[in-house]
């Protein structure tokens, strides 16, 4: 699985995201929809751009993941 694949966990929010798509705000590497809601709430505008669309991994693919790592 290529490195930007791998999912892990958001420190925020605690859902899982894959690691290429974290983003930074305010000093912080959180998930998208974590970017989203903080983004808003820092400029009180609504974010419109579609950068942050797209697939999210569930918490069963984090956890197959997380077994197969354990395997190595």
């Amino acid at each position: 699985m290529p490195e930007d694949r791998n999912i892990i966990l958001c420190k925020k929010c605690g859902l899982p995201e894959y690691w290429g798509e974290m983003r930074w705000l305010s000093g912080n590497c959180v998930c998208r929809d974590c970017y989203r809601k903080q983004y808003e709430k820092e400029t009180g505008k609504l974010y419109t751009w579609d950068d942050l669309d797209g697939k999210r991994p569930s918490v069963e693919e984090y956890k197959l993941q997380a077994a197969g790592d354990q395997a190595l």
